[in-house]
């Protein structure tokens, strides 16, 4: 595999299904930290969290139409394909032994960089990536996490200013249920996907 030069976001998520929320804050993380590239990685088996809603090949196709038209954004499958309990270290780990020159940033919100204490082995997942931290307006750090920015590791965390979008995936699921719709939530083509294929019913 060729080896990239510069930088790669990681952008991990169930994206059950993904909205604008998520594609508007990994656009602003990729544009601010000038990212060679960004990957969203579906997750496959969770561990912290029961398992999706749709299945990995939908979850993947509603990301591929998200992004049809975004240079820099791409999918890595590689953790729904490892089907089994998936943890972040495994993922970051087997993407330094394929890019060793490669700068990693794992990019996370702020309620998971506030309690980035209870994630595996998370001293061990700083010693090899930089973290990106969307800051979304209002939103306060844990005491952990104001700690980290003081810290030894503090050198390789940068908090990025994203929009506030108030949209969930959980939301969205809901609003299906109900028979809502749910343009301008979604991208057109994930909402024709979804409504196609009677997904979240």
């Amino acid at each position: 595999m060729t080896e990239p030069v510069g930088s790669i976001g990681v952008y991990g998520g169930s994206f059950d299904p993904v909205h604008f929320g998520h594609l508007r804050t990994a656009l602003e993380v990729y544009q601010q930290l000038a990212l060679d590239e960004l990957r969203f990685i579906p997750s496959g088996d969770p561990p912290h969290k029961a398992g999706p809603r749709a299945s990995a090949p939908d979850r993947i196709k509603m990301l591929e139409h998200a992004i049809a038209r975004c240079p820099g954004l791409i999918i890595d499958p590689r953790e729904i394909e490892r089907r089994k309990t998936s943890y972040t270290i495994d993922t970051l780990l087997e993407m330094r032994s394929e890019y060793p020159l490669a700068e990693l940033t794992l990019v996370v919100g702020t309620d998971q960089f506030s309690v980035f204490d209870t994630w595996h082995r998370w001293e061990e997942i700083l010693s090899i990536v930089k973290l990106a931290v969307m800051e979304r307006p209002g939103e306060v750090l844990s005491d952990f996490g104001n700690s980290l920015l003081e810290g030894e590791f503090a050198a390789k965390i940068a908090l990025c200013q994203v929009t506030q979008l108030d949209i969930s995936s959980t939301r969205i699921r809901s609003e299906l249920q109900q028979e809502a719709d749910i343009q301008f939530l979604v991208p057109y083509a994930v909402r024709q996907y979804i409504v196609s294929n009677n997904l979240y019913l």
